[in-house]
């Protein structure tokens, strides 16, 4: 690939993903809740009881990152986190009712972000872009470390 594209294709990414974080952040914000914990929140939201182990894979975080993410939900009292009966080593979390109204509205405000942002697209190439976008996810998927390779 041409030295020439490589710097467009990086240069077009850097800026969507800017954006895109900056404008996801400030949908977020205004609801009182962090990116991390607004990500935390829906991952239980999909999951309705999920332990902490599995949340933990799902959003990619440490354990030790996402215990204090959570303790800050218990303390709002949007998060509940109960030991499992089955296994006393393990911590279900789960959604209050006060968080379960807040995931609803997070969704909510997502959905109308990316419509807003289709709706600037012509009808004509909003298959062909969302088709692109899922070739971009699984190069993306598939792509390993190639810089910072140590583990």
């Amino acid at each position: 690939m041409a030295d020439k594209q490589i710097q467009s294709f990086s240069a077009i990414m850097s800026q969507c993903i800017q954006k895109i974080i900056a404008l996801d952040r400030a949908e977020k914000v205004c609801y009182g809740v962090t990116i991390s914990q607004a990500y935390t929140i829906g991952a239980i939201h999909k999951s309705e009881i999920i332990t902490m182990k599995e949340l933990s894979q799902q959003l990619g975080l440490a354990i030790s990152t996402l215990t204090r993410i959570v303790d800050v939900l218990v303390r709002d009292d949007i998060v509940c986190r109960n030991q499992s009966q089955q296994d006393r080593r393990k911590v279900n979390i789960c959604l209050t009712e006060k968080g379960k109204d807040l995931a609803e509205q997070l969704k909510e405000c997502g959905e109308k972000f990316w419509a807003k942002i289709l709706e600037a697209i012509p009808d004509k190439k909003k298959q062909e872009i969302t088709d692109n976008l899922n070739l971009l996810l699984k190069a993306i998927e598939g792509a390993e470390k190639v810089c910072c390779t140590k583990s």
